[in-house]
């Protein structure tokens, strides 16, 4: 009872305080950084569009048909003589155009191709503000070990916020007003009331991008703490049965495309994936509505055999059932992105992640009038 009255007197939250304190401080340029990146990325797919408009938008000639398969293909083949296509993806409601994915040893092109013409209009740059932007939000500008500190960083983002909440608690009795600032009090007292009641309307979003800032970082033990608590489906990539002979190739895309929209009548095609392993198969993915957004439930994969062309195994993502632990695993990316809604869901993503500074910048300065002045 005495933490949950008088929480200031006991030993368990003048601890915690400190571990608060100097966490916060020690990570508030780090959390500063985070913020403000985190703000801009959000419209990250936005700032593409803006900076690459050519390859995003095109116009479209009256009446023409899209281009073929065929000629999509071709077009690739002559302009990149030497690359192995990986895959195609289909214009979208926010590309018009096709985007293609080649491989030359390791290194991977993307390019994108007009969807009348089928020719191809240039590549996405491999380096840009944006792309830098980018690997300074996800890796510190430091590659894997960059992304493994920005882990470690998200740990300590954790420990902060939950540490905070124990720190915030006033009692019982006061519980409502710590969550008001009054800005007619003197500058310090609105400073910590800010810092507290700041942290304590925003502390579920907040943990969640920290928690899954975890997971960008260490995937892998990530999604097995998740499977320990919440078991996750196994699904299981059909294969192609090897067998002498030639595999299917770009010539064979437009029967199988033409198989796969007998099959699924009504969608439109999406995406194509090559087989790149020698037991891999073609995938081709199909939409009832739309491809491309977040809403996935429409799509179809159809998987055929590489060697004999023969339908594998067809997945509708209707028919899927998704365990809690999937649905936690799907629901990662855009939670953290602000993914899964439109415009306006990003605009408050995007300020409300200017809540990380507005946090290290308040709790530095209590802790410069509390400790260094």
């Amino acid at each position: 009872m005495g933490f949950l009255q008088r929480p200031q007197t006991t030993w368990t939250r003048r601890a915690l305080f400190q571990v608060h304190l100097w966490t916060g401080v020690a990570v508030a340029a780090y959390v500063c950084l985070v913020g403000l990146t985190g703000a801009a990325l959000v419209f990250r797919p936005e700032m593409q569009k803006a900076a690459f408009a050519e390859y995003f938008e095109v116009r479209r000639p009256a009446g023409r048909p899209d281009a073929s398969p065929g000629t999509l293909v071709s077009n690739l083949q002559a302009s990149y003589p030497l690359h192995q296509l990986l895959g195609i993806d289909y214009p979208t409601a926010r590309r018009a155009t096709y985007l293609s994915y080649l491989m030359k040893g390791n290194q991977l092109v993307t390019t994108f191709s007009d969807p009348v013409s089928g020719e191809v209009i240039g590549e996405m740059p491999k380096k840009s503000w944006i792309t830098r932007l980018q690997d300074l939000h996800f890796d510190l500008l430091a590659g894997d070990t960059g992304r493994r500190v920005n882990g470690i960083g998200a740990l300590a983002l954790v420990l902060m916020f939950t540490t905070g909440l124990v720190v915030w608690w006033p009692g019982i009795g006061r519980w409502r007003r710590a969550l008001r600032v009054d800005f007619g009090k003197p500058w310090p007292r609105i400073n910590w009331e800010l810092h507290g009641a700041a942290g304590m309307w925003l502390f579920a979003l907040l943990m969640l991008w920290a928690v899954t800032g975890v997971e960008f970082a260490f995937r892998r033990q990530f999604r097995q703490a998740v499977n320990a608590v919440m078991p996750l489906t196994v699904v299981q990539t059909p294969q192609s049965t090897p067998r002498p002979g030639t595999r299917l190739g770009t010539d064979d895309l437009p029967r199988l495309i033409a198989e796969a929209r007998t099959l699924a009548p009504g969608a439109r095609m999406g995406r194509i994936v090559m087989a790149s392993g020698p037991r891999d198969p073609i995938q081709l993915l199909l939409a009832y509505v739309d491809h491309g957004d977040f809403d996935t439930s429409d799509e179809v994969s159809l998987y055929f055999d590489q060697y004999s062309g023969r339908l594998i195994e067809r997945r509708d993502q209707a028919l899927q059932r998704m365990s809690a632990g999937d649905l936690v695993m799907k629901w990662i990316g855009p939670l953290h992105l602000g993914s899964f809604g439109g415009v306006g869901v990003k605009i408050l993503w995007s300020a409300l992640a200017l809540s990380f500074p507005l946090l290290a910048i308040t709790g530095v300065i209590m802790w410069w009038r509390r400790v260094i002045s």
